[in-house]
């Protein structure tokens, strides 16, 4: 099953983010509070990209196609 270039860019950074709550969560008794903050502050942000991807594919597809 191939991948479109929109799912990519959307799927990517929320399995980073995942990864990067995972890790921080599994890892907590292992890492100071700079390390947790870190992973915390890098998962969000690939979140964040995630979301902002997936406004502006949903914005582009109404452009398109119409509000039905």
């Amino acid at each position: 099953m191939k991948l479109t270039s929109d799912e990519r860019h959307l799927l990517i950074p929320l399995g980073m983010g995942s990864s990067l709550l995972l890790v921080n969560t599994l890892c907590r008794s292992f890492l100071d509070d700079f390390w947790q903050g870190f992973l915390c502050g890098m998962a969000l942000a690939c979140l964040l990209y995630a979301l902002r991807t997936l406004v502006l594919f949903f914005k582009r597809n109404f452009k398109h196609y119409g509000n039905s």
